[in-house]
């Protein structure tokens, strides 16, 4: 009789064990969120955050992605295009100057207007910065 009553013990202790164990492991009500694409827009007076859905491994064009922003003017934005080159000229009434002007980043590397113009395919790992800065320009051109 004891050794029975010592193995249902044992059997009920380690049936609570693996619910437990099953609980915790189970997903709760906390979803992961599925991959974005970010971009991040940077300025003196202008801070935002824009979020693209994507897949974990999908790539995307960052010139059309601009361009949906662009379109749905979230943010307003303007742009310089010529056959080889496109440059953001304005970000929420915020032009490039003589001085100053909005540089794109990826994973903190500079894109110049040519390698925009070609295509920056951009994942939901990579760091992507819009930033008005200083720049050179060389006429009207920036020079990196």
């Amino acid at each position: 009789m004891q050794k029975t009553y010592k193995s249902l013990t044992c059997l009920v202790l380690v049936t609570c064990i693996l619910l437990l164990v099953r609980c915790k492991s189970t997903p709760n009500a906390k979803q992961t969120k599925p991959p974005e694409i970010q971009i991040q827009f940077l300025s003196r007076e202008y801070e935002e955050t824009k979020l693209f859905p994507s897949g974990l491994f999908e790539t995307k064009d960052l010139l059309f992605l601009l361009a949906e922003l662009s379109k749905k003017e979230d943010p307003s934005m303007r742009f310089i295009s010529t056959n080889r080159t496109e440059e953001i000229m304005e970000v929420n009434g915020v032009r490039n100057t003589w001085n100053e002007g909005w540089v794109v980043y990826v994973n903190g590397e500079k894109m110049d207007g040519v390698q925009m113009k070609r295509g920056v395919k951009v994942r939901p790992t990579d760091q992507i910065q819009i930033k008005y800065e200083a720049v050179e320009r060389v006429f009207g051109r920036p020079i990196n």
